[in-house]
């Protein structure tokens, strides 16, 4: 397994904006008092961890280039719609290429959230 922890400037306000307008399911957030800030969001099956964008994660001079030369491809379970889910994250602006059917088999859409790149994918065969 390999999750991925996105380093962002209020990790809690991103995990509401995945939750809401895009859909996805918070897992879990530990208290903002906490020596250790993380939260946790799904879609699907997959789970995409968010972090602090602290100097020691995030460089104030890379934060211009978050998520640079990274693409996260997120698998759908066969039962998720992917039609309402990219209806979802396309009514919230965040989509950069249509659901369209790829040449490796599954429809995907492409999303941009919080500076990240995201290829969402329908899961199946």
């Amino acid at each position: 397994m390999l999750s991925v922890i996105l380093a962002c400037d209020d990790l809690y306000a991103a995990a509401d904006y995945f939750v809401e307008p895009l859909g996805w399911t918070l897992v879990f957030a530990t208290p903002p008092e906490s020596d250790d800030t993380l939260a946790c969001v799904q879609l699907g099956d997959a789970q995409v961890m968010l972090g602090t964008a602290v100097d020691e994660f995030l460089a104030p001079p890379a934060r211009q280039h978050r998520g640079a030369g990274v693409a996260i491809y997120l698998t759908l379970r066969e039962e998720d719609d992917i039609d309402a889910i990219h209806g979802r994250h396309l009514e919230a602006g965040v989509v950069t290429s249509e659901l369209s059917q790829r040449p490796w088999g599954p429809r995907a859409f492409g999303a941009e959230i919080l500076g990240y790149r995201f290829l969402v994918a329908e899961g199946g065969s």
